[in-house]
């Protein structure tokens, strides 16, 4: 990235951060029946900003004497972004794959690298007076200065957040038990939105890595134009995904084809109220251990329309009564299969103290929200295979 002030190369990164913040914006703007996802997706997209803003500053040779006349401490001033990427990727990865998924105060331990890294930061460049900081950003002596330290940080600071990469990629084939309960043409979009997201970021982020490691063993012109490379390839996939996002994923929550279905299938908009006190009926009544409770049968009990209650289900589980009912009853199986005070009792005899009246159907939706069968699923609880 040798040469003017925004050169071509400093132009690609001007627009990778330009396009990263405009999906950011958009995702907080249309967040969707997942707002926490959303707004997680955001500032995945927002240190993805920084870090481009981030390298055209310190590897943009006429641009970085700009910044550094503008104020010496704007270098690596956004070094936390690079191992926060990893974090919000992940996290958004968890809200969409699973049902069930809330924040701990243990997951605050996620945000430990990124503050380990700046004061790393604070001690090797931004506690030194300026002329220091000049030697070590202009002459790009920084990597000298810390006696091969630094090579160690960016190798981990890449390492890191492949690492995530491949957890997200892990978490979307095992654990994507909410979409099982929408319609295999929702399902399947998502699952390529995912799979596109983090597909591609590992990719990028993996070729990162290969270059740093490269560049540390074998400082030359390949290493620089390997670098250069994973710039476009940044510019791809940011391209990639926002097509993709505006013409069919509906992941802004309002494409055109679904706000149709949507209107077609639940014209009138659920009270949020509404869907607690659905959910809370289920759960605290165990209704779902009736074998032949139906819509209308659980309306009654919670004293609402039979037609509120399936949108109240629909609008926040993406599935019908039936699926509904049976998703808890596949739980309260796994609690009693996974029981060793429950070896001698029968699979069957299980499914029915769990609300299931027919074996078929049992094992039916036990595969659909379990991922294996009954037996198997006992068979591993009980040899210590599943927590």
């Amino acid at each position: 990235m040798n040469g003017i002030v925004f050169n071509f190369h400093d132009v690609v990164l001007l627009f990778i951060a330009g396009e990263c913040g405009l999906l950011a914006i958009l995702f907080l703007a249309c967040r969707g029946i997942n707002p926490q996802a959303h707004t997680l997706l955001a500032m995945f997209l927002i240190f993805n900003m920084l870090v481009a803003v981030d390298t055209l500053m310190y590897w943009g040779e006429a641009f970085r004497y700009w910044v550094f006349h503008l104020s010496p401490d704007l270098f690596f001033l956004f070094g936390f972004a690079y191992f926060l990427q990893g974090p919000a990727l992940y996290f958004y990865v968890r809200l969409m794959t699973s049902r069930n998924f809330s924040f701990r105060w243990t997951h605050i331990l996620h945000l430990l690298p990124a503050i380990a890294a700046q004061l790393y930061l604070y001690f090797v460049y931004h506690r030194h007076p300026e002329d220091i900081q000049g030697e070590l950003v202009l002459s790009l002596k920084i990597f000298n200065f810390t006696s091969g330290y630094h090579d160690i940080f960016l190798t981990t600071q890449k390492s890191i957040v492949v690492a995530y990469g491949i957890a997200c990629f892990f978490t979307i084939s095992r654990g994507c038990d909410l979409f099982k309960h929408q319609r295999s043409k929702n399902r399947g979009t998502l699952l390529v939105w995912l799979y596109l997201l983090v597909g591609g970021f590992l990719l990028v982020w993996f070729w990162g890595l290969i270059t740093h490691i490269f560049g540390i063993y074998r400082p030359s012109g390949a290493s620089d134009m390997m670098g250069v490379t994973g710039n476009y390839m940044t510019v791809v996939l940011t391209n990639v995904l926002v097509f993709y996002s505006l013409l069919s994923s509906g992941v802004f929550g309002g494409l055109r084809q679904y706000m149709n279905a949507a209107q077609t299938e639940d014209p009138a908009p659920v009270d949020p109220r509404l869907e607690e006190r659905v959910c809370a009926a289920m759960e605290s009544g165990k209704l779902f251990l009736n074998p032949r409770l139906t819509v209308e049968e659980f309306a009654g009990h919670v004293n609402l329309p039979p037609r509120q209650v399936s949108s109240a289900i629909k609008r926040r589980y993406g599935c019908n009564f039936l699926e509904y009912v049976n998703s808890y009853r596949v739980e309260e199986a796994k609690i009693g299969l996974a029981d060793p005070a429950n070896r001698d009792e029968s699979v069957l005899d299980i499914a029915s103290k769990s609300g299931f009246n027919s074996k078929a159907t049992f094992n039916r939706f036990f595969k659909k929200f379990a991922g294996v069968t009954p037996t198997e699923y006992r068979r591993r609880c009980l040899s210590g295979l599943l927590d």
